[in-house]
């Protein structure tokens, strides 16, 4: 663990955790992409089943539908992959993770790739009993385990979380000034 440095606000200079997921994470992060694989098929469905029938209007209707069958033919065979990919269980959701905490972000190591994520981009942090969920302004959630955590850890992420989301949100809730009254009339 990293060097860490406390004060009356909390943890200053951050911290960093090593955590090897286990099979009930792996499993949340597997139906997670289920999720979005199903809403590809879906879409992929729908967009070449209204591009075929755009095939017997005119003009640029026409021309609509054929750009838009392709792309839904993609989306449904990717969505159908992808799905079946993540029905077998993979080594690499199960490596070590090394999550290393600072002022301006949290980010993930692990032996394949590393992912930074400032604290400007998280909106929301939901604690589950398989781990954090941070849903960001991607839209893409990104997930901390917490199943291997041990009590300490876990509420020192709990914590660490609250103060930098908490001083995120004190800097967006700031009194912005109002354009003036009748300003360009």
């Amino acid at each position: 663990m990293g060097d860490e440095k406390l004060d009356d606000a909390g943890v200053r200079d951050g911290f960093d955790l090593l955590v090897t997921p286990d099979v009930r994470y792996t499993r949340l992060l597997r139906r997670d992409m289920r999720r979005l694989s199903f809403l590809f098929v879906i879409s992929g469905l729908l967009l070449s089943i209204t591009s075929l029938g755009t095939f017997t209007a005119d003009g640029g209707w026409l021309f609509a539908g054929l750009f838009g069958l392709p792309f839904g033919v993609v989306w449904f065979i990717a969505g159908l992959i992808n799905g079946a990919a993540y029905l077998r269980r993979h080594v690499e959701l199960s490596a070590p993770v090394r999550y290393v905490f600072t002022a301006e972000a949290i980010e993930w190591h692990t032996a394949h790739a590393a992912l930074r994520l400032p604290w400007t981009a998280i909106r929301h942090a939901v604690r589950m009993r398989e781990a954090y969920r941070l849903d960001c302004a991607d839209q893409q959630p990104r997930y901390l385990c917490r199943t291997t955590l041990t009590p300490a850890e876990d509420a020192r992420v709990t914590a660490y979380l609250d103060e930098r989301l908490a001083a995120r949100l004190a800097t967006e809730a700031s009194v912005r000034p109002m354009p003036p009254v009748g300003a360009g009339s």
